[in-house]
Formats: structure tokens, C-alpha cells, sequence
């Protein structure tokens, strides 16, 4: 980060995926529990998701040290948190 700009992007970006993952976790918890989704599929959908988007996030931000941007390390793993939480907004709001 090379600014104050910066900092504050990267805040109100992460103060609005924090919204979202919210939104996703209530949306999976009440269809589940009213019988929408089989939680016996969604339960363990969770945890590979949540895996596989740490390790994307970190090999993300470990790519941009590797490249002598790590101002951008941030930047770019909560870019891949926030397509994997829009990617489960869509499939839960949908139907």
C-alpha cells in the first residue's frame, strides 16, 4: 500500500466482503435449517470452499511478493474471497 488512498480501499473493500460473508453464512444456516438445501451436501461444501479459497488467497498474495509487488499482496487475496463469496451470493439467491 503507497498511500492513505490505499489503506481506505482496501478497509471499506474489506468491511463490504465482511457484509457479504455474512449474508452468505445466514442464507446458508436458514436454508438448511427450513429444508431448501440437503445439509448433508452444503455442510461439507463449506469447508472446501473456505480451504480452497485460503490457499487461492494465499498463493495470490505470495504471487505478488514473488513479484515485487507485495503492495498488492492484500489487494489481490481479498479479490479472491470476494469472487468466491459473489459466486455463493448467486447460487443462493437464486430459486
Amino acid at each position: 500500500m503507497n498511500s492513505r488512498s490505499d489503506l481506505v480501499t482496501l478497509f471499506v473493500d474489506t468491511l463490504t466482503l465482511s457484509m457479504a460473508a455474512n449474508a452468505v453464512i445466514a442464507m446458508r444456516l436458514t436454508k438448511m435449517a427450513f429444508g431448501v438445501v440437503d445439509p448433508s451436501q452444503e455442510a461439507p461444501l463449506m469447508v472446501v470452499e473456505k480451504i480452497d479459497a485460503a490457499t487461492e488467497a494465499s498463493l495470490a498474495a505470495a504471487r505478488s511478493i514473488a513479484a515485487g509487488e507485495p503492495h498488492h499482496a492484500a489487494g489481490r487475496a481479498m479479490a479472491v474471497y470476494k469472487r468466491r463469496v459473489d459466486r455463493n451470493l448467486r447460487r443462493l439467491t437464486r430459486g
